[in-house]
């Protein structure tokens, strides 16, 4: 009895408690349509903010972009920029595969020769004991022979020890070290601004040998890739803002050799120290070498202390460039390219030691499968040996710059006309 009055008891409260779970649920269902409804209007205020922010980042652009058009630096054809005279195959400034960017640049650049002065100009310009008639102010300044700049002993261990086959002069002037590569079986091209020192180019063909390039007024680089690019007394010549014009072209050798001024001359414009070049030319990407500097550089003063005669009359070899400021830097990315494998020349097989050597490394290096090489090892094939240089070619050569002197500047191409 007792059990069934609780029961009964209990009813109202069962049904009272679906009447109220009824109550809960509409209450929930109506709570839940508020919340989309906040989240609908969240959403559109969003939308909202991000349309104004868009509009307002277009005028933006549009008012900037009327604000520089007439600033030269900020133009699409500044003159950092690539020039609309290129080769087919050349890349835009825009592309990934830009010739500024890291890498090895695609093609190659038509060369834009240098524009020269009006009789008016010519007459300002002061050229003192420089060469360059005809030239704008920033080219020229070569003499009749830097003897500061030539070192044929560093050119033989450019050849004999590294392997360079391949050579590209860039500010070569009338071709004096040019020369010497092409008279000793290297493949070589001559990269020179000033149409005065092309006219007095002493390379044997310079119609396939010389390019007439002005870097300020754009970027140039040639087709193939170069075992070595050769820069002497050139990089202090140009501005920072028109740099990477000639970087490009450094971008197409495995090596590079390049010296800077630590003081003054005709239009030397970029003066640092050995420090600031570095750090420079490692921020384009090429890995400084410290192991080739130190090499190039002892070569250099001892070629210059042992009193070498030169094809200067009473001149001996003094590559004072070389051994006070060149610096060398590897370019990985051609290097370690298969045609550039060859490079590095050194002979691999061991013959011994030699106690009269110098210095902890007193190996004797021999060709394998050579004469010297009793053992008969594996040979490497032909393409990996360096080139045979030999007396005959250095009298050449000698006997082709003494020429130079002695006959004078002699055009040797037709002279331009403005």
């Amino acid at each position: 009895s007792d059990v069934r009055g609780r029961n009964r008891a209990r009813r109202p409260f069962r049904k009272g408690s679906r009447q109220c779970g009824s109550t809960v649920s509409i209450q929930h269902m109506s709570r839940n349509n508020g919340s989309s409804r906040s989240r609908s209007a969240v959403v559109l205020a969003v939308i909202l903010v991000a349309s104004n922010v868009l509009v307002f980042q277009l005028a933006t652009m549009r008012s900037v972009n009327s604000a520089t058009s007439n600033i030269p630096a900020l133009r699409a054809d500044a003159a950092l920029h690539l020039p609309l005279e290129m080769e087919e195959g050349a890349a835009s400034a825009s592309a990934p595969s830009s010739p500024h960017r890291v890498g090895i640049p695609q093609g190659g650049a038509k060369a834009l020769p240098s524009v020269g002065t009006t009789s008016g100009e010519e007459e300002q310009i002061k050229r003192k004991i420089y060469g360059g008639k005809g030239d704008k102010k920033h080219l020229g300044g070569f003499t009749d022979i830097d003897i500061h700049g030539i070192s044929p002993t560093v050119w033989k261990f450019m050849v004999e020890h590294l392997g360079v086959k391949s050579f590209m002069d860039v500010g070569c002037g009338k071709g004096v070290s040019s020369s010497w590569f092409a008279l000793h079986g290297v493949e070589v091209l001559c990269a020179e601004g000033s149409h005065d020192a092309v006219m007095q180019s002493i390379l044997p063909d310079p119609a396939n040998q010389v390019v007439e390039h002005d870097f300020s007024r754009g970027p140039w680089w040639p087709a193939k890739t170069y075992d070595a690019v050769w820069c002497v007394e050139f990089t202090e010549h140009v501005g920072r803002n028109f740099q990477q014009n000639y970087v490009t072209a450094f971008r197409k050798a495995a090596l590079i050799f390049v010296t800077h001024s630590g003081w003054g001359g005709w239009h030397h414009v970029e003066v640092h120290d050995n420090d600031w070049w570095q750090t420079r030319f490692e921020s384009y990407g090429f890995v400084y070498s410290k192991i080739l500097t130190d090499k190039t550089k002892a070569l250099a003063s001892q070629e210059s202390r042992s009193g070498i005669p030169s094809p200067k009359e009473g001149k001996g070899y003094n590559a004072q460039h070389v051994y006070t400021n060149m610096q060398v830097f590897i370019n990985p990315t051609v290097a370690s390219l298969p045609e550039h494998q060859h490079l590095m020349a050194e002979h691999g097989c061991y013959g011994g030691k030699n106690d009269a050597i110098k210095g902890a490394d007193k190996r004797i290096h021999i060709e394998c499968g050579g004469e010297k090489d009793k053992e008969n090892l594996t040979a490497l094939p032909a393409a990996y040996k360096p080139l045979p240089l030999n007396s005959h070619m250095d009298k050449k050569w000698e006997s082709l710059i003494k020429d130079m002197l002695q006959k004078g500047n002699e055009p040797k191409v037709e002279e331009k006309t403005n």
